[in-house]
């Protein structure tokens, strides 16, 4: 009788390996949902996808001007994104739901952030990616802004490669009853590593944010003329 009961209870390792299979097809599923349309009705031009390393932990960083850019970034890249998100989004009950399942988790833009570097260095450290918005919100002018140290702090104390990425005209992708061409930029991965011990200051970090946002801000310019 014991051995009966003991089988039927749930193994917790294999509970996780099946919620992570799960949020992988789920993942898939809703990419697959949007390529369908991104690729034949808004034609979308994409460069660089050759720059993509399939077998590093990644920090992806990208301009932000729609909430299409999270939408478009997943079904461009071809590897997972788990994605930074404000916790705000985090209190709506369906798209909470759907978000972290697909593997997002959140960031309190209130507090010191100490949850959401832990939560992304825990990420990294399984080979995986990130994606994060370096502003720390939507543009309202369609222009880069400037960056946020958080990006560059995960960047440098995990030691991951960050791939640059600029967006082309995303925040129109629905307009006007209709979807509209859009365009994709990715640069070269890049590392901003800090040396071991190394204590960083704010002026540097300052320093690290401000080049990330220049090689975004020229990416988004190529990603005009595709």
């Amino acid at each position: 009788m014991t051995e009966s009961i003991r089988s039927t209870v749930a193994d917790p390792e294999e509970m996780e390996r099946q919620g992570m299979a799960s949020a992988y097809w789920l993942y898939r599923f809703l990419r697959a949902c949007f390529r369908l349309p991104f690729r034949y009705f808004c034609r979308w031009r994409i460069s660089g996808l050759e720059h993509v390393p399939m077998d590093v932990p990644l920090i992806v960083v990208s301009n932000h001007v729609s909430n299409w850019d999270p939408v478009i970034l997943a079904c461009v890249l071809p590897r997972q994104l788990h994605f930074m998100a404000k916790a705000e989004l985090f209190k709506i009950p369906l798209l909470s739901q759907v978000m972290t399942v697909c593997g997002a988790y959140s960031v309190d833009r209130g507090k010191s952030g100490r949850q959401a570097l832990k939560k992304s260095l825990d990420i990294l450290e399984q080979n995986k990616v990130i994606c994060i918005f370096p502003e720390g919100t939507r543009s309202k002018t369609g222009e880069t802004g400037e960056a946020k140290a958080g990006t560059a702090m995960i960047a440098a104390k995990s030691g991951a490669y960050i791939l640059p990425v600029g967006l082309h005209n995303s925040g129109n992708v629905f307009s006007g009853g209709w979807f509209r061409p859009f365009s994709v930029a990715i640069g070269q991965p890049f590392r901003i590593a800090a040396a071991e011990g190394e204590r960083l200051s704010s002026q540097r970090l300052h320093e690290m944010s401000d080049d990330m946002m220049e090689k975004i801000t020229e990416l988004v310019n190529r990603a005009k003329d595709i």
